[in-house]
């Protein structure tokens, strides 16, 4: 079932909403470069980030091409 015109503009506005908050949360590298554990944490954590920020573009695109704002 295709979604409404509405229900597309809702979910853009909550992925553009998700997007902010999770490019507010990629964490800033360690202080310590020399912390091999803490610098190892960071990566993880901002490549799981990173993953999920993709795939939220990746729907956002969609999402404003089938609404013509592409």
């Amino acid at each position: 079932m295709d979604q409404s015109e509405d229900e597309r503009r809702t979910r853009l506005r909550e992925l553009e909403e998700s997007l902010a908050r999770l490019r507010a949360d990629l964490p800033a590298p360690p202080a310590d470069a020399g912390d091999f554990v803490d610098s190892g944490q960071y990566l993880a954590q901002r490549e799981e980030l990173q993953g999920q920020i993709e795939v939220l573009e990746a729907e956002r695109e969609r999402l404003r091409d089938s609404l013509g704002l592409g």
